[in-house]
């Protein structure tokens, strides 16, 4: 509640200062193209957009007593300005969510750990970021050239397309990751279950260990000195997490030096297997996949930074 509570506050926040900021004049190369001048002649940036010069003040003012052909279907109604404004509200929060959770749980992949599969709801809220990217995004893009014929010309629509082209690596990016989390590795760990289940001993890698951790209903195996062991069910295991901190999915020979009890408590589990010792498989395609994911954030989050409001 505390944490839903901060969001809310948050967003608040942020639409006030949204709907409070003072509005600048856009860059129109129309101008330029009639008057003769660059933009900086009216902005403070010579690239235009933002504050204007005393010359630009004078400009503006006398806008209204200038023949200039611009197209007045170019401009944007209140309406559309507040729909702008609800569109961005909703895209950035969804944006850093995608990035957060994308972070979070295919950091391993960096390290080249074993991958876990993730937990459900990280994928759905993944997806759902997706989605609503891909409607508002291309939403506040059309509203944008509307005002913008020349958007292509511009700083800005150079930007954009850095922007566009990031989004896209950061999606397939995604798509990778999920596809591999989700479909092979729930497929692997499937068939080890099966394996379990019908009394066949196992040999388990470090990385196939970590599917077993106790999340969501699955399995949950602890490895000790090389043998593995079946906690699930029990009540000091439940979804995988003993008290101290302890998780299923690991090795914890070396965690009984600290524990009040010996390694005798392993004798009420049954042993499903050994665990072993061969290195861990390595995963250049999927640890390429989460650096291109990482880099595309931080390319969008630039374009953002150098875009002139």
């Amino acid at each position: 509640m505390k944490l839903a509570g901060l969001a809310k506050t948050g967003l608040l926040l942020l639409t006030f200062l949204v709907l409070a900021a003072p509005e600048t004049l856009s860059a129109r190369p129309e101008f330029a193209r009639y008057t003769g001048q660059s933009c900086g002649s009216c902005h403070v940036s010579a690239l235009g957009g933002g504050s204007l010069t005393p010359d630009g003040e004078a400009f503006r003012e006398s806008l209204e007593e200038r023949d200039i052909a611009i197209d007045p279907s170019l401009r944007l109604s209140t309406g559309q300005r507040l729909l702008h404004i609800f569109l961005w509200l909703i895209h950035i929060p969804f944006g850093i969510g995608w990035v957060g959770l994308f972070s979070l749980t295919f950091f391993p992949a960096l390290k080249r750990e074993g991958l876990a599969i993730p937990p459900r709801p990280y994928i759905r809220q993944m997806l759902y970021s997706i989605i609503v990217i891909a409607v508002t995004g291309p939403a506040m893009v059309y509203l944008k050239l509307r005002a913008s014929p020349s958007l292509l010309e511009t700083r800005f629509g150079m930007l954009l397309i850095l922007k566009i082209a990031a989004v896209l690596a950061l999606f397939a990016a995604t798509v990778v990751l999920i596809r591999y989390t989700t479909v092979l590795l729930s497929r692997r760990y499937r068939g080890m279950t099966a394996r379990i289940e019908e009394g066949r001993e196992l040999g388990l890698s470090t990385g196939d260990l970590m599917l077993f951790n106790g999340s969501e209903k699955r399995k949950a195996l602890v490895a000790v000195d090389g043998e593995i062991f079946d906690v699930t069910g029990r009540d000091l295991w439940r979804k995988g997490i003993h008290p101290g901190g302890h998780r299923a999915g690991h090795d914890l020979s070396g965690e009984f030096d600290q524990a009040p009890h010996g390694k005798e408590v392993l004798d009420r589990v049954s042993p499903v297997g050994r665990l072993s010792l061969k290195p861990k498989e390595k995963q250049p395609r999927l640890k390429w996949a989460f650096v291109t994911g990482i880099a595309a954030s931080m390319i969008v989050l630039g374009v953002v930074a150098l875009w002139r409001w």
